[in-house]
């Protein structure tokens, strides 16, 4: 599916909106290539078509469980995520009729997260010692269980989305430190998509196999938006202006999108970038990044505001929509992090159980299929 975890996030000014994924520079990076700005005019509505409006509910978690996340939902409906305790976080999926299931972790590390679920239920994420100094990439298979995939020597891997064909994305560390994008085959072989002497990281895949993310390239400033092209083609998709982009999804039209600085003092906002417009500001409003698009090129994000986070989508037919909380007497706080072709989207929100305003997985439907 082409969608990512919120938890790995911005190295740019914007990384207030999410937790930064770690970032050590090399000593050599390749030349960042001159800027060429996108349009920060936001993309209207083609038309005042009616919305169907979206219902909020929480997917079960245990008890004792104070937060959790569904990351990515698959086309038969059964999404995968996690929930974390005292004890540490724990990677499940939920089938269409919202059941749990505990996925496991690997041996020797304690904690375990889900970030991406393919057609055919395989599920990735990555495991993780409750002390956060070691992490290891995971792919799950109802048949097999949950295994390792292989690094590139380092202490970190994380894998974080999935496509149809069984290949999956994310990064890994090498023993000097320095982070990469990888790949891996359905048959777990690694391939090391780092520009050489840069760092970065490959978030979201489509199911022709082209790749997004981010890279850190020499003389920048910031990281920038990146697809790499199932051709080999390499594309630095820019910014809006600002020092730094980041790219989180794409469908399979090569729709991307992602999240921008824009020329100071504007606040980041999230963007569409196409073959043939480039970089567009998605109308979501300041602060705001967009982590999920579908084949249908509708869009699922997040803005932040005063008062909380909202939940938005989309469609470039439509104008943006905001979800329902599942709390709605509480501050707004909806963070839709995946969807499926039906338009059903998963993610976070806040929920009256448990009561310390922590969010928790949370699933948004409409009466109908898009």
């Amino acid at each position: 599916m082409r969608t990512r975890s919120s938890l790995w996030s911005l190295s740019i000014p914007c990384a207030t909106l999410a937790l930064a994924a770690p970032l050590a520079i090399a000593a050599r990076m390749p030349a960042a290539p001159a800027p060429q700005f996108g349009s920060d005019a936001a993309i209207p509505a083609a038309s005042l078509t009616a919305v169907a409006p979206y219902t909020a509910r929480a997917l079960p978690i245990p008890a004792k469980a104070f937060s959790g996340q569904s990351s990515a939902i698959n086309a038969g409906g059964v999404s995968a995520g996690w929930y974390q305790t005292l004890k540490g976080s724990f990677a499940v999926s939920w089938d269409a009729q919202g059941h749990m299931t505990q996925l496991g972790t690997l041996p020797g590390l304690a904690s375990s997260l889900a970030n991406g679920i393919n057609d055919s239920g395989a599920i990735v994420g990555f495991a993780f010692s409750n002390d956060h100094l070691t992490t290891r990439a995971f792919v799950w298979r109802a048949d097999s269980g949950m295994q390792p995939l292989a690094d590139l020597g380092g202490d970190a891997s994380l894998a974080q989305s999935i496509n149809t064909a069984g290949t999956v994305v994310g990064w890994a560390f090498d023993p000097a430190g320095i982070l990469h994008a990888v790949r891996w085959d359905a048959s777990g072989n690694l391939t090391d998509l780092n520009p050489p002497g840069a760092i970065s990281e490959a978030l979201g895949i489509n199911d022709q196999g082209d790749i997004v993310g981010w890279v850190f390239a020499a003389d920048a400033t910031a990281s920038h938006a990146y697809l790499w092209r199932h051709d080999g083609v390499q594309i630095d998709l820019q910014t809006l202006g600002g020092p730094g982009s980041q790219a989180f999804a794409v469908n399979d039209s090569l729709a991307v999108v992602g999240v921008s600085d824009r020329t100071p003092p504007l606040a980041p906002v999230a963007f569409l970038w196409t073959p043939a417009n480039g970089m567009r500001n998605l109308g979501f409003g300041s602060n705001s990044q967009a982590l999920a698009i579908d084949d249908r090129g509708r869009v699922a994000g997040l803005r932040v505001i005063d008062q909380g986070v909202l939940g938005l989508t989309r469609t470039l037919a439509t104008k943006t929509q905001v979800l329902p909380d599942v709390a709605p007497d509480k501050s707004p706080f909806s963070g839709p992090t995946g969807m499926n072709l039906c338009g059903t989207l998963v993610g976070s929100s806040s929920s009256p159980d448990p009561t310390n305003g922590n969010p928790v997985p949370a699933i948004w439907k409409k009466a109908k299929c898009d």
